[in-house]
């Protein structure tokens, strides 16, 4: 019964989270914010419902599998939109390039499995839930940096530059940076949690290797960023980084056998 339970109210949160998307994108040039807002909240809320039961039920946080991956990182990314939109009004038209990820998340939880896991004795630490914690950060932090990118990039028109003086004043370069702090917390973690669990700190492994070169990524388009005021590359760049970082969270333990070595 807890398992119908928590799935019906995950599936009625997704309803709400639909609604809210589609207002955000197929609105006017002004959508209904105070709207999209409330369906948003209170899709997130029953989805906080639906997470705790799982969790109290299984004994565990949403970690394992895919179905966990993709609901908890929805839920993460759904609160920094709906936050983004509350606090950055000047910015909220970057909905509409975020929205599209959302609604492609939600699509694909919703033909996920939802099959119950166990914690691995090697996930029993503390630093797996600061390594997790500070991932969502970074991911969220991005996806934010990247469609407020695009949002500026339309703003600034066909000659698609700037200044020195205002990159450091833009908001997407702002968050790109909070975004590279929070993934290097994330690695750092990473490795303390690699170190207690399987005696080593790096391996080279298929996901640590990706998860690197996405850091990597992001301190170029940093540095480039500014010598070059071309912000229509710069966007296109941080999307590039976004993409990358995607791919790592969504593609790479799902299609390596072992992602991490010793873990399986």
């Amino acid at each position: 019964m807890s398992t119908i339970n928590e799935t019906s109210i995950l599936y009625l949160a997704l309803c709400f989270y639909g609604l809210g998307y589609a207002l955000n994108y197929f609105g006017r040039d002004q959508p209904p914010y105070r709207g999209i807002l409330a369906l948003g909240f209170a899709g997130w809320s029953l989805h906080s419902v639906s997470l705790a039961l799982r969790w109290s039920r299984i004994g565990h946080g949403p970690f394992i599998n895919l179905h966990e991956i993709l609901s908890s990182n929805l839920w993460s990314l759904t609160l920094a939109y709906l936050l983004f939109t509350m606090l950055a009004r000047n910015h909220r038209a970057a909905g509409r390039f975020i929205v599209p990820l959302l609604a492609m998340l939600m699509l694909w939880l919703l033909v996920s499995t939802p099959r119950d896991t166990h914690l691995p004795p090697t996930y029993d630490t503390i630093w797996l839930y600061f390594h997790v914690l500070a991932g969502k950060f970074f991911l969220a932090l991005l996806m934010l940096a990247s469609g407020s990118a695009l949002l500026e990039s339309r703003r600034t028109g066909s000659a698609g530059s700037t200044g020195p003086g205002r990159v450091v004043q833009s908001l997407s370069y702002r968050m790109l940076a909070f975004a590279f702090c929070f993934q290097s917390l994330m690695l750092l973690f990473g490795a303390i949690w690699a170190q207690d669990a399987w005696g080593r700190y790096w391996a080279w492994d298929p996901l640590e290797t990706w998860a690197f070169l996405t850091w990597l990524g992001v301190i170029f388009v940093l540095h480039w960023r500014l010598h070059d005021g071309r912000q229509r590359l710069y966007a296109a760049l941080v999307f590039g980084c976004f993409t990358l970082a995607f791919l790592t969270f969504f593609g790479v333990p799902f299609v390596s056998t072992a992602p991490h070595k010793g873990m399986i």
